[in-house]
């Protein structure tokens, strides 16, 4: 009986060194993504600001004014494509 509740906590131990090591790489991939970028921005740090520039953005183009810019940008693009 004891011998089986060794092997147990030795799988039990294997299996949480195993998840640790997983998680350090991951951390590790993560941090060094972050390094090589060209911008030297975080990853992190994009999609923080682009959670708060995102419904910014919606509200302006839902609102009369950035439908009609958007109708004028429209407008021109198509104008610039036919020259």
């Amino acid at each position: 009986m004891t011998e089986h509740i060794i092997r147990q906590q030795g799988a039990a131990l294997q299996k949480g060194a195993a998840t640790e090591d997983r998680q350090e790489q991951k951390a590790a991939q993560a941090a060094a993504s972050a390094m090589n970028r060209e911008d030297g921005v975080p990853q992190q740090e994009l999609e923080r600001f682009a959670r708060f520039l995102l419904p910014k953005i919606q509200a302006f183009y839902q609102s009369e004014e950035g439908q009609r810019l958007f109708e004028e940008w429209i407008n021109r693009r198509n104008t610039e494509e036919k020259t």
